[in-house]
């Protein structure tokens, strides 16, 4: 009878191994096929796509690198004052320096408050229409207009502004508490910030709005999470890597390091076209993550709706 019995979990245990390794093949599958449908959204759609990066996701980089590139020498001067305050020999020293930093800070917070207008903007607009020229290309096959995507911003832009304003509270409670909102939820940020995302793409898309959307787009992902995960490690990443390589060329001109290597003109030049490169790589990787958040928002309903009616046909039933 032991026997029988360990034959019987040992084969149990075997069972859900080849049902987690199915899972996980699903999930690579399902997670390539979202990829490559959000790149063939481009060459069917050029013209609103250049549109879209041309006049929005591209000044939106724009305005983010310019930011970037204003901030980094007031942060650097904060960070010095206020290591030249922790070694001030007398306490009158050390209380003007920290002054001096106070100041330094509060026009670090003007200068960001200048740029979060155009930034908050640009990203609000190119959001709503990239989800809808995304959205009726993979659900309908229809191709919009810049024209017609951007009608479409004076029907639904309060729905998105209102839910980005608390994703927005959300961030700023996140950030205070985060410790113990880790501890509660569990989840990984990047997933936090995809249920988000979705929940952006559901105030778009449905008449829904604030943490409403945000919940439905959290009920759409359900056995979806490790997709999206994956999706958002992958942007995550190349993000990372721009933000990465634009930080190191920031220190090198500021230290003065590797600049007058070589051909001083032509080192120069390389600089110039590399930070261009920069900004219009990252305005690319800003709409694709706009095309993938609505492809994967469309095959979770899709799923939803089908679960949704064989539960209402078990319940005729």
């Amino acid at each position: 009878m032991m026997d029988e019995e360990n034959n019987i979990n040992n084969n149990n245990n075997n069972n859900d191994d080849d049902i987690n390794n199915n899972d996980n093949i699903k999930s690579l599958f399902f997670v390539l096929k979202i990829l490559y449908n959000s790149l063939e959204f481009f060459p069917r759609n050029k013209r609103i796509s250049i549109s879209i990066f041309s006049l929005l996701t591209l000044p939106l980089s724009f305005v983010l690198f310019s930011f970037s590139v204003s901030a980094r020498p007031i942060k650097s001067h904060i960070y010095h004052l206020e290591a030249l305050a922790r070694f001030a020999p007398t306490r009158f020293e050390a209380r003007h320096v920290w002054n001096e930093s106070r100041v330094d800070a509060v026009y670090l917070l003007r200068l960001r408050l200048l740029y979060f207008l155009p930034s908050y903007s640009l990203s609000l607009l190119s959001a709503i229409t990239a989800v809808v020229s995304a959205h009726s290309s993979s659900s309908a096959g229809k191709r919009l207009s810049l024209r017609t995507a951007l009608s479409h911003v004076k029907l639904t832009w309060k729905r998105p502004l209102v839910t980005t304003i608390c994703i927005y509270a959300v961030l700023v409670l996140y950030s205070l508490v985060v410790s113990f909102t880790a501890v509660v939820s569990g989840n990984a940020p990047g997933l936090r910030m995809l249920v988000w995302t979705i929940g952006l793409v559901v105030s778009v898309l449905e008449d829904r709005f604030g943490f409403d959307a945000i919940r439905v787009g959290s009920d759409l992902m359900e056995r979806r999470r490790l997709c999206g995960w994956v999706l958002t490690s992958w942007f995550f990443v190349v993000s990372g890597l721009i933000g990465w390589r634009w930080e190191r060329m920031m220190v090198m001109m500021m230290d003065g390091q590797d600049y007058y290597l070589g051909n001083e003109r032509w080192t120069a030049l390389s600089l110039r076209w590399e930070k261009l490169l920069l900004i219009v790589l990252y305005g690319i990787a800003v709409l694709w993550s706009y095309v993938v958040t609505t492809v994967f928002y469309c095959e979770c309903r899709k799923r939803h709706v089908i679960i949704t009616q064989n539960d209402s046909q078990v319940v005729a039933v």
